[in-house]
């Protein structure tokens, strides 16, 4: 099956590089974060579920996903003015499916958040005269008052994205959206090109978490925000026609405690290498370019 076909929204603006959106099967506004971006950095080395992403038809994606992104800054008309163009703006045009990388960002912002006096409702991790009792295991580490003020922004942004495809210049009404869920890391002293990151080894030697759980909370966080992206697509009078594909079930090789580079299936401490993202893009364009096929009938 032929790969995704994947353009800047730069390529618009220019005759010899702009596609003919007409004469492909499928057309996609993505945005989203690294792991809709980072093979950009090192296309050699490195990979992104889109890049990894097949369909039985012809399909193309103009992608405005920059490295950090967070669903806030896609959220904001002043922050991600591209993308709120191409979907309601001067260039808006139908779409036949809006693709987010979306949560994850989010998640590790929340994780960095530490300091004295910070009250729990604000932070997803407790100090360690805060953790529960060792029977809950990773649990003991984790703020429910904190992760309930995730789950109500995380909440609030998808509705902002929602409210954008569905807004009456909107060419694309009604088009479904769909998210994907992240596979577990290992916090280790892995980051990628440039010095950036890592991202979740400071924040669990910031909170004294043991080494050895260090897994058992990562598992557990990713699993949770799994939960939650699902259980907004579950929710389709608040948000209609919202697909997760939950990534966590797919088996993907771990990085080995304390490596510092390529280990298993990951490039670095949070992004997967290209047999990984393989393992996860190939199921979920099925499963996209399944809802595609039967919504159009």
């Amino acid at each position: 099956m032929p790969k995704l076909k994947i353009h800047p929204p730069s390529d618009l603006n220019t005759p010899d590089l702009a596609p003919n959106l007409g004469e492909f099967g499928i057309r996609f506004l993505a945005e989203g974060d690294s792991w809709f971006t980072i093979g950009a950095l090192n296309p050699v080395k490195n990979s992104n579920l889109l890049f990894e992403m097949r369909f039985a038809q012809s399909a193309v994606a103009i992608n405005c996903a920059t490295p950090g992104d967070t669903l806030k800054r896609m959220a904001q008309t002043s922050s991600d003015p591209v993308f709120v163009d191409l979907l309601v703006g001067r260039r808006r045009r139908p779409w036949d499916g809006l693709l987010l990388s979306c949560g994850g960002n989010d998640l590790i912002d929340a994780l960095a958040v530490r300091g004295a006096g910070i009250p729990l409702h604000l932070r997803l991790l407790r100090e360690a005269a805060e953790w529960g009792d060792p029977a809950q295991g990773a649990a003991r580490y984790l703020s429910d008052a904190g992760w309930q003020t995730f789950s109500t922004y995380l909440k609030a942004n998808l509705d902002h994205i929602v409210a954008l495809r569905d807004a009456a210049r909107s060419q694309s009404k009604g088009a479904p959206i769909f998210l994907h869920g992240y596979a577990v890391p290992t916090p280790r002293p892995a980051p990628a090109e440039f010095g950036i990151g890592p991202w979740l080894l400071p924040s669990v030697q910031a909170y004294g978490i043991p080494e050895l759980d260090y897994e058992a909370v990562a598992a557990l966080l990713i699993g949770r925000l799994a939960a939650l992206l699902a259980s907004c697509a579950a929710d389709a009078a608040r948000f209609p026609n919202l697909h997760f594909f939950d990534t966590t079930a797919i088996a993907v090789m771990p990085a080995a405690k304390g490596s510092a580079g390529v280990s298993g299936d990951w490039v670095n401490e949070i992004h997967l290498t290209r047999s990984g993202c393989e393992k996860l893009a190939v199921p979920w364009a099925a499963a996209i370019e399944k809802v595609i096929v039967e919504q159009r009938g």
